[in-house]
């Protein structure tokens, strides 16, 4: 089965907008904002990665500028998941699963985009990273929280384990589909493990013999 570059972007991005939506209304619901302010963090936490990523590469117009299907699923996700709200709640730490998720996905849409623009390996990875964890530093910064990119947890490395992964796929001749799938697995199963083990990245402080 061949599939367009654009077309797995196109897919991806969407879910990707989606668990996004759903991790940051999550969030902004536990601060207590309003209907009109957790939609506002779905749509910080959905395409300020994807943005920033864009404007690196000049890529015009940004993707959410050009297809209004972005603004109506992350609006419509945002206003689902406030009326289920308690219902996610109940979920086992709900919000970082599904920050998960849009982590994984959004890693493999930066990877493809920074392909398809020519872009080294190098970079793309770093756009994998970019679009990953830009949406969620501002969400964090605006609910007033510690950016899980700040704290000791594993959360940029498996963006990037996952970047290196892709291309080592891509030299060994993996198709494009099982490419992008097999990355998203690996970056979402490291994320998982983080948050079921509590995995944390080494303190590398010298510490004082007493």
């Amino acid at each position: 089965m061949t599939l367009a570059p654009e077309t797995i972007v196109a897919v991806l991005d969407f879910f990707g907008v989606f668990t996004s939506a759903v991790a940051a209304t999550v969030l902004a619901k536990r601060q207590q904002l309003d209907i009109f302010g957790a939609v506002m963090i779905a749509f910080v936490a959905s395409i300020g990665g994807g943005t920033t990523r864009d404007l690196l590469l000049n890529r015009h117009p940004l993707f959410w500028l050009k297809d209004l299907n972005y603004a109506w699923t992350i609006t419509l996700t945002s206003l689902f998941t406030q009326v289920f709200y308690h219902q996610f709640e109940r979920l086992d730490k709900p919000f970082r699963w599904f920050d998960a998720l849009a982590l994984a996905t959004f890693t493999v849409i930066g990877i493809e985009v920074g392909q398809m623009r020519g872009a080294s390996a190098p970079v793309a990875v770093l756009m994998g990273v970019i679009t990953a964890v830009m949406g969620g530093i501002l969400r964090d910064i605006v609910c007033r929280q510690v950016p899980l990119l700040l704290r000791k947890e594993i959360y940029l490395t498996a963006a990037m384990v996952g970047g290196v992964f892709y291309f080592v796929l891509l030299h060994a001749g993996v198709s494009l589909w099982v490419r992008d799938l097999l990355t998203l697995l690996l970056v979402l199963v490291i994320r998982g493990f983080a948050i079921v083990y509590n995995w944390n990245l080494p303190d590398i402080a010298i510490r004082r013999k007493p």
